[in-house]
């Protein structure tokens, strides 16, 4: 009887500390199950931070100790190369699942579904949890298909069942949670009791992005705020550090693109360089750096539209989505448009009668009135973004090339063992044989 007793207990303790972890109970699609498979407890952990916006050349501008801290411990990329767009979404995306926009489906921040006639609104709660959008498959499902425990404390994709599958932990995006509310969290975590520990997490802080897109690349309220995510990254290290099984994480911390200042004065607008006629014939997708646009009248239409669009456009390059650069990755997927219009460096295109979106500006602001933005060509330098990593075998203080962003999902399943999903882009090996001794 005492022993039942003390089952119960302990069940009822275990209980209290998964809700104290913010376990969305009654949310659970895990395949795991919510307990790690016996030949899984022995593995790596490891945690995968994102810095929404957070351009690689702060880590050499700004004072930032415990990045620093980070790379004499482990390995630096010199840069890493997002995906085309570079904005939020795909990147986060193509982060988790090895592939580009073009085959993972989330194309932009915000599109254009010709097939379902719908659109994808990343702000959105009910669009972004709908599994039907999303393909590929989040290193979160790569993980509980395999009976390891996976937890997500904010990641694009992660609100949505992909493949019918939730990680055990989770929670809804709310930008209000404090930073050191998000990193306690993950360490509580990584102390359950082993059987139902996550090795999988993500955790995700928007500030840098933020201050980014509210004034100009060089304003001190960024580097305030990175600043600020230096003192989190901090807290989890320290908290890392106190586990007996410290020597058995993996810490990688990214961005997802980098930023460069825009203004409304290079901002132009589809009804600059179409007729009444023209956009009566167009559906709009996104705008802002690239910009897709769907025409009613299939491909012959379309093409005479990038020709209209090209014979006035001086500050950006129109394309049919089938003649893109092969580079892009993003010929593939009709979401992406009939018409993709790729802008040059700072340069936006807003849409007729619709709220400008990422990376364009309001047109009531002064046209001397800079602000960062991001999701131009992935090859721009000021659109690189961050890699860092420590943890076991991994070279300490190493400065490596730059690294890919659809390798990082190969190097997960690598280091943890795991089996990775088939048909991905990025290539398994490729930044392991950079970072590891």
């Amino acid at each position: 009887m005492r022993q039942i007793r003390r089952s119960r207990l302990c069940a009822i303790a275990l209980l209290v500390l998964l809700l104290d972890a913010r376990l969305p109970l009654g949310a659970q699609q895990s395949g795991s199950g919510g307990t790690n498979r016996p030949d899984q407890r022995d593995k790596p952990y490891m945690v995968l931070v994102s810095l929404d916006g957070f351009k690689a050349e702060y880590l050499d501008r700004m004072p930032l100790p415990n990045l620093r801290r980070v790379m004499q411990r482990g390995a630096r990329a010199k840069a890493m190369v997002p995906v085309f767009p570079s904005l939020t979404f795909p990147n986060h995306y193509s982060l988790v699942t090895g592939m580009h926009p073009g085959r993972h489906g989330i194309v932009a921040n915000r599109f254009y579904d010709p097939a379902s006639k719908a659109s994808y609104v990343y702000t959105d709660s009910k669009i972004v949890s709908d599994r039907t959008w999303y393909r590929g498959e989040p290193i979160w499902v790569t993980a509980e298909k395999q009976g390891m425990v996976s937890a997500c404390f904010f990641w694009p994709g992660s609100e949505a069942p992909v493949q019918g599958i939730h990680a055990t932990m989770w929670n809804p995006y709310n930008g209000k949670i404090l930073n050191e509310e998000r990193v306690s969290t993950v360490l509580k975590w990584l102390r359950l009791p082993v059987e139902r520990r996550p090795h999988v997490i993500t955790l995700y802080f928007s500030e840098v992005d933020t201050a980014t897109h509210e004034g100009p690349v060089e304003a001190p309220e960024v580097e305030q705020a990175a600043r600020s995510l230096d003192t989190a990254v901090g807290q989890l290290l320290d908290g890392i550090d106190t586990l007996p099984f410290r020597d058995r994480v993996y810490l990688v911390i990214t961005s997802d693109h980098g930023m460069v200042n825009t203004s409304p004065a290079q901002t132009v607008t589809l009804d600059s360089l179409l007729d009444a006629k023209d956009l009566a014939d167009v559906v709009i997708g996104f705008g802002g750096p690239v910009a897709n646009i769907h025409v009613k009248g299939g491909a012959p239409r379309a093409r005479a539209l990038v020709e209209k669009i090209n014979a006035k456009l001086a500050r950006g390059t129109a394309y049919v989505r089938a003649e893109l650069p092969e580079r892009y990755h993003y010929h593939a997927d009709p979401r992406a448009g009939d018409i993709v219009v790729v802008m040059d460096e700072s340069w936006t295109m807003s849409m007729p009668r619709a709220p400008r979106t990422s990376g364009a500006e309001s047109a009531e602001r002064p046209a001397n009135d800079r602000r960062g933005a991001h999701g131009w060509d992935n090859m721009f330098p000021s659109m690189r973004a961050i890699f860092l990593m420590l943890g076991p075998g991994i070279r300490e203080g190493a400065l490596v090339d730059e690294v890919n962003n659809v390798d990082v999902y190969p190097l997960m399943t690598e280091l943890l063992g795991l089996a990775p999903a088939a048909d991905i882009d990025g290539r398994a090996g490729r930044i392991g044989a950079l970072v590891r001794k």
